[in-house]
């Protein structure tokens, strides 16, 4: 018995052990992301904000296997099946704080305000509350972030003969679920061949060998997803909705065309604030930033006195980064591209901040700090630290629009259902059919939040004008009856009739009335 007392520990012991072997950078991270997580969504999380899709899966979905994510329709079960903002939500920010975790430690991330910083930046860069907008898959497209993220950790840092299989699984897994995060595997792989680069300590030969590695990781992941797409949809009929049946076909003519892309997002959201995320002061934060990172960066190569084949691969690496983090305008080029697919795109935020503390680790004596090396580390974590507030300002905003939304529409429609409940001839089983109401030109009562454009984010006019109006009502609104929206068929046939064309566009008096056993309502069209 003593023997098998040794040889199986209890969860106590393992659990301690465990949290003994996680360095401190690792817990601050973590710690750090689930905060800062849960003040930047917490209005979120605690109330239920309608998205024209979460209301018609509000109650479950198999959505997934159609738009080539064959692992997202089994993912999707692991919170219930109910559409749960509190739920959801933790399990959300658990992912996203596991990911970045895996991120600093591929970035040897290790001080603990870069930490903090690093951890504010990934939870509230303005793609996760357009994510969190779609609440019923959240977790599970953050879930994809977190695999990504160890699939490159796999990639890069597992012994030899696992590393390459567990990285390609993990990313398969990845964008089985969602495909976008694909581009922050990238992205962190890159980044750390970068600072493997910079460390010196390995041969031109075995950096080129571990770029190819790293390289084929992704390949591979990519043609097993691809693979497994097939066997998921034997038919190979994937939705033609947004692009996605084209994804990973592009010529080599549009190439060019799309790296520039690439590139050109960057300087768009950065520099001309194209989506309004960032302090109006802080483009010229970022080009001070992009300077001081430039000269740190030639700093640390002259006093790590590195040969210049190995200067050059880090310029090659360092050019690949960014594009790396914003590969979806090449993977899918013929899809629009949301902010949600696009969260690789604040990794680059976080190239400054390694680089100061990749500065700042070393101990040798010719490496005591310079005027360079503590300006930069104050302009730059400075500027990070502002940029990650702005992004709780923008996420917010985003809640607070959306919510006034909510309030503006289910006052509306209390008042329509008052008029269709009094209308002569109603019943509880008529169906309702709203003709017109897919019309552009309803009155937008709250324009001050226009300037908040994140996809599932919408205003009280595009909720009323919805595809899933009809179910809003009767889900949040407690409306009985059958619904047709005005872009149904039903609805479509009746506009054309003489008898709907005479009536007067709602509030007006006769907009609704009770045809051939429906109630019509004639909004604005």
């Amino acid at each position: 018995m003593r023997e098998l007392h040794t040889t199986f520990k209890t969860p106590e012991t393992c659990f301690s052990s465990l949290r003994k072997c996680i360095p401190p950078y690792i817990r601050l991270t973590f710690a750090a992301a689930v905060v800062l997580g849960l003040v930047t969504h917490l209005y979120a999380f605690t109330n239920k904000l309608p998205n024209l899709d979460d209301t018609l899966y509000l109650f479950g979905t198999t959505y997934g296997r159609g738009s080539g994510r064959w692992l997202l329709p089994t993912v999707l079960l692991w919170d219930g099946s109910y559409s749960m903002p509190w739920l959801i939500g933790v399990l959300s920010i658990f992912c996203i704080a596991a990911a970045a975790c895996l991120t600093v430690q591929l970035l040897r991330i290790r001080g603990p305000l870069a930490c903090i910083i690093a951890a504010g930046i990934l939870v509230a860069f303005p793609s996760t509350a357009e994510t969190f907008s779609y609440t019923f898959s959240a977790d599970s497209y953050f879930l994809s972030l977190a695999l990504a993220a160890f699939g490159a950790y796999a990639a890069v840092s597992f012994p030899k003969g696992i590393n390459f299989a567990v990285g390609s699984l993990a990313v398969t897994l990845s964008m089985g679920i969602y495909q976008s995060y694909f581009s922050v595997a990238a992205a962190l792989m890159v980044g750390a061949l970068i600072f493997e680069t910079l460390e010196g300590k390995r041969s031109l030969s075995n950096l080129l060998f571990r770029s190819v590695m790293l390289a084929g990781t992704l390949f591979t992941s990519l043609l097993l997803y691809l693979l497994l797409v097939r066997v998921s949809l034997p038919s190979g009929n994937l939705t033609p909705y947004m692009g996605i049946s084209e994804m990973g076909h592009i010529s080599i003519q549009e190439l060019p065309a799309r790296v520039l892309l690439c590139y050109g997002k960057y300087y768009m959201t950065f520099w001309k604030n194209d989506s309004h995320f960032h302090f109006t002061f802080l483009r010229y934060a970022f080009a001070l930033t992009a300077l001081c990172s430039v000269a740190l960066l030639v700093w640390i190569i002259r006093k790590k006195r590195l040969a210049p084949l190995q200067t050059i691969l880090i310029i090659l690496l360092v050019l690949l980064y960014p594009l790396a983090g914003d590969l979806i305008y090449v993977m899918a080029p013929h899809s629009p591209v949301y902010m949600r697919m696009i969260y690789g795109l604040c990794y680059i935020l976080l190239a400054p901040l390694a680089l100061v503390d990749f500065a700042a680790q070393e101990r040798k004596p010719e490496f005591e700090k310079s005027a360079l090396q503590t300006a930069a580390s104050w302009i730059i974590l400075l500027t990070m630290a502002l940029t990650a507030y702005s992004y709780v300002i923008h996420c917010n905003k985003a809640y607070f629009k959306i919510d006034l939304s909510r309030q503006q529409c289910a006052s509306y429609s209390t008042r329509l259902l008052e008029r269709i409940e009094a209308c002569e001839g109603y019943t509880s089983k008529a169906p309702v059919i709203l003709v017109g109401s897919t019309g552009q030109d309803l009155v937008n009562p709250t324009p001050e939040l226009g300037e908040v454009v994140l996809d599932g984010i919408y205003d009280f006019p595009q909720l009323r004008r919805s595809y899933s109006y009809g179910i809003y009502l009767r889900d949040y609104m407690g409306f009985p009856n059958p619904v047709q929206v005005g872009n149904s068929n039903e609805a479509l046939a009746l506009e054309k009739t003489e008898e709907v064309s005479n009536m007067p566009v709602y509030p007006a008096a006769g907009s609704i009335q009770v045809i051939e056993g429906a109630v019509v309502v004639k909004l604005d069209s």
